[in-house]
């Protein structure tokens, strides 16, 4: 008797831990205060439950994917002028909300005093 207590209760966790609801996942890149480039299509990505229906909700427009067989799935979006902010909305199993996106460009400058550039030199173009 005791024996089969023990195997129904090791079935009973093998089982309850064997089924796993799989979360829409996204890499770290992706998340809030995020700039996209502007003008050019841009892939959202990330990971879900294999065959999970996946759908994105970005600057008015609706996208929709399936996770392949590996879980992994990819979305293209429009292009788009610069802007912001937005917010993206992704669902499956679970929802996940993406705040402040902004469209745009980022530049990097690095250099040394030949990169200076005073606030006082500029400040007239900004005014």
């Amino acid at each position: 008797m005791r024996k089969t207590i023990q195997t129904g209760l090791f079935f009973l966790l093998f089982i309850q831990t064997s089924v796993v609801w799989g979360d829409i996942k996204l890499p770290r890149l992706v998340s809030d205060g995020m700039v996209l480039q502007q003008g050019v299509s841009t892939n959202i990505w990330g990971w879900a439950s294999p065959m999970e229906q996946v759908s994105v909700e970005f600057a008015g427009a609706g996208y929709r994917t399936e996770a392949n067989q590996a879980g992994e799935w990819k979305i293209a979006l429009k292009a788009l002028p610069a802007g912001g902010p937005y917010k993206m909305i992704l669902q499956g199993h679970n929802t996940l909300t993406i705040f402040n996106i902004l469209i745009g460009e980022v530049w990097v400058c690095s250099g040394q005093s030949n990169m200076e550039l005073p606030m006082k030199r500029v400040r007239p173009i900004f005014l």
